[in-house]
């Protein structure tokens, strides 16, 4: 993480604060994390601070926690004085604490703790620069005095509007410019019969139709295809979607992946299931009624199976292959944000119900954008289920830098073939895709690793019972 935005401060100005109360809210690519304080004292938001809604670096400062009497102004004063760039602002210091420590500021006079500086939404902080209102010392409405979108129309409702006069810039959005030169509409006469008002895509072209001067043909297309380009939806590239982009792109330069397929019979692992499902009805415990998902299962019979086949549980570090002796697998999750990687760690060493209820918490809290960044990285392998939107076999793509990745299709009832030749049988049947990287494993080893999932898939009471 290099960069976060700053969502909400929890605490505001004055108010006092102990090791442990949360703060403020911050927001990367794939979760939301409340940060706490690290000491005590009273907090201090100093009117240059970031404001909610800013992307800003690891490590920016964003607010004071001060000690007992000691005052903002004097506190930036004496660390003015200590740093070797401005000597003339030096001055007798005031008690510092470490935590206090910041950057070069100028302060003046004492600023009251009292009063907080005014914060404004994103969406509220864009109205006002196309509007042209200031915002600065409006009175916001929304929660702890926030300005939003709201006060910015309202403020700008308030305000006499006056004719443009000649030179001053025209408040006219870029569709509209465009049309109104495409249909020789006189923005600067539009402007003034509506005074006050940003001049849109509709105005343009209802003074187009009332001059009624039919546009020429290459006009018309030109206007049919301003018309057709302000009726997409534009969606900006940031944020998970450009993390997943940037993940996808190193694997497929970073990697030689192949992958192998097999189908495996998982009828005995379905009557497995049921049985869990029909224990945990009776269970009397919260443990007991944890129900396994399919996908817990193949996370614990791959940890069992990575246990025999560590080449798969491995990393490529420049020139040196990083076999890991911990066992953490990554599941895959589809949530609203995007696709994120929720880590179960340590699956060697837990049952298959502990398996199912980690799972089970990383991933609601993946889906929330509440899971912590060790509860999204460090996994050691991989596992992707596209079984239940009907998919039957793909090519999952490496997490990288792991070795590997299991991709499981849906479980289907399909006509088998039995071992005596003669017998077929109603079975249930999956088939598993594995993608590794041929440069840290060759295809052989990485064939008896899922040929090992599949005999302890299709076998699996004697691994799975806990």
């Amino acid at each position: 993480m290099e960069q976060g935005t700053l969502v909400e401060w929890l605490k505001q100005t004055g108010d006092a604060v102990h090791a442990g109360d949360l703060l403020y809210v911050v927001e990367s690519d794939k979760t939301t994390n409340e940060v706490e304080a690290m000491d005590d004292g009273v907090l201090y938001i100093p009117a240059d601070s970031p404001p909610p809604g800013s992307v800003v670096p690891v490590g920016a400062r964003l607010a004071f926690i001060l000690q007992g009497d000691e005052d903002y102004a004097n506190v930036i004063a004496s660390q003015s004085a200590e740093a070797p760039t401005a000597p003339a602002l030096a001055a007798p210091q005031a008690a510092v604490t470490p935590h206090n420590r910041a950057s070069s500021l100028t302060a003046s006079t004492p600023v009251p703790l009292s009063v907080p500086a005014a914060t404004i939404s994103p969406r509220a902080r864009r109205v006002a620069q196309e509007l042209g209102v200031a915002w600065e010392n409006l009175r916001g409405s929304g929660k702890s005095g926030r300005i939003v979108e709201r006060d910015i129309y309202a403020a700008r409702s308030a305000a006499t509007p006056e004719p443009p006069h000649p030179g001053a810039p025209l408040d006219v959005t870029p569709v509209a410019r465009r049309i109104a030169a495409q249909l020789g509409v006189d923005l600067e006469a539009l402007a003034t019969a509506t005074p006050g008002k940003r001049i849109t895509r509709q105005d343009v072209e209802q003074m187009a139709r009332a001059s009624q001067k039919p546009p020429a043909p290459d006009q018309r297309n030109q206007q049919e295809a301003a018309a057709a380009e302000s009726s997409q939806t534009h969606q900006a590239f940031s944020g998970v979607r450009r993390t997943i982009a940037d993940r996808m792109a190193l694997s497929a330069r970073t990697t030689a992946p192949v992958t192998l397929m097999t189908e495996v019979d998982v009828t005995e692992l379905v009557h497995l299931r049921e049985q869990l499902k029909a224990s945990a009805k009776a269970s009397r415990s919260p443990a007991g009624a944890v129900v396994p998902s399919y996908t817990d299962i193949f996370v614990k019979l791959c940890a069992l199976a990575l246990q025999e086949h560590p080449a798969l549980n491995a990393r490529l570090e420049e020139d040196i292959i990083v076999q890991e002796q911990g066992i953490h697998i990554g599941i895959a999750v589809d949530t609203a944000r995007g696709l994120l990687v929720a880590v179960v760690r340590d699956v060697q060493g837990k049952s298959l119900r502990q398996v199912a209820a980690d799972s089970r918490q990383v991933i609601e809290r993946a889906r929330a954008g509440k899971a912590t960044p060790n509860e999204l990285q460090g996994s050691t392998f991989t596992i992707t289920n596209l079984g239940m939107y009907a998919i039957d076999a793909f090519t999952p793509i490496i997490n990288p830098p792991e070795c590997a990745i299991l991709g499981m299709g849906r479980i289907a009832a399909r006509q088998v073939v039995m071992e005596d030749r003669r017998t077929v049988a109603i079975r249930d049947m999956l088939t598993l895709s594995l993608t590794f990287d041929h440069r840290i494993v060759d295809g052989a080893p990485a064939a008896r690793f899922l040929q090992q999932v599949k005999q302890l898939a299709e076998s699996p009471y004697l691994w799975l019972i806990s």
